[in-house]
């Protein structure tokens, strides 16, 4: 009995990171977005100040 109550609490932690590790790559990703969108902003605004 024991055991199927370790699975579970296993499990569950198994399932809880692979959610804290799709949120960590959400936010790396929306991060680098901003990053791109900067960059080419400020790109921009450099050509049209030349």
């Amino acid at each position: 009995m024991m055991e199927q109550e370790d699975k579970s609490l296993i499990d569950g932690k198994i399932e809880e990171l692979k959610f804290d590790i799709e949120k960590l790559n959400e936010q790396k990703f929306v991060n680098l977005l901003i990053e791109i969108i900067v960059s080419i902003t400020l790109n921009e605004l450099n050509e049209k100040s030349d």
